[in-house]
């Protein structure tokens, strides 16, 4: 394959973040689990090493692990601090009260919290209350980027956008519409360029 196929081929799947691979990138936060085996061998990956593994002694590893291990009953995940539901709840009155998109607490915010939810229901106290919470959270934060792409959108001067505290996932999925506001802003600058004095 020539050099020019494959980098037009990596910039096609790189222009192409999806909830998956935004998954994906979330997966090497590390998340502390209680192993429920003993190994002394420690399993070297590229990015570190994972172990050794103490029955019953709380470790940090990456989330994909957590995962893997989980399945196979060798351990139990321990939900983050920010998954209890009052910490929740305090998120999503900072949401509901803050103009702009509020700070989460960690950088994949729902990518983590829809991998647990999904793979360590039982380690997750009030599983339910914890997956409305945070569906509540995605939907304010996606209300007010609607609703500032929209504003955007309408003004008729060109002007810059910033967008503070928004997720991996939330600009994926507002992708068409960012990508809509690039074209409208090329538009506006061609049009004032080719406007007479």
């Amino acid at each position: 394959m020539c050099s020019v196929c494959f980098f037009s081929n990596f910039l096609t799947v790189f222009n192409r973040m999806d909830a998956e691979r935004c998954e994906f990138l979330a997966g090497n936060t590390p998340i502390e689990v209680i192993p429920a085996i003993s190994d002394e061998k420690a399993i070297h990956l590229i990015s570190g090493d994972i172990g050794p593994f103490e029955a019953g002694v709380p470790c940090r590893i990456p989330i994909w692990t957590a995962i893997l291990m989980k399945r196979k009953h060798h351990c139990k995940l321990v939900a983050p601090k920010w998954m209890e539901v009052d910490e929740l709840k305090k998120i999503l009155a900072a949401e509901t009260e803050s103009q702009g998109l509020a700070q989460l607490p960690v950088e994949h915010f729902f990518e983590i919290s829809h991998m647990l939810v999904r793979d360590a229901t039982d380690d997750i106290y009030e599983v339910e209350a914890v997956k409305s919470l945070v569906q509540d959270i995605y939907d304010r934060r996606d209300a007010k980027l609607r609703t500032s792409a929209i504003a955007f959108l309408s003004q008729n001067q060109t002007c810059h956008a910033q967008l503070d505290n928004v997720q991996l996932i939330e600009t994926s999925a507002a992708r068409a519409t960012l990508e809509a506001c690039k074209q409208m802003g090329i538009l506006v600058r061609n049009k004032h360029d080719s406007t007479p004095i």
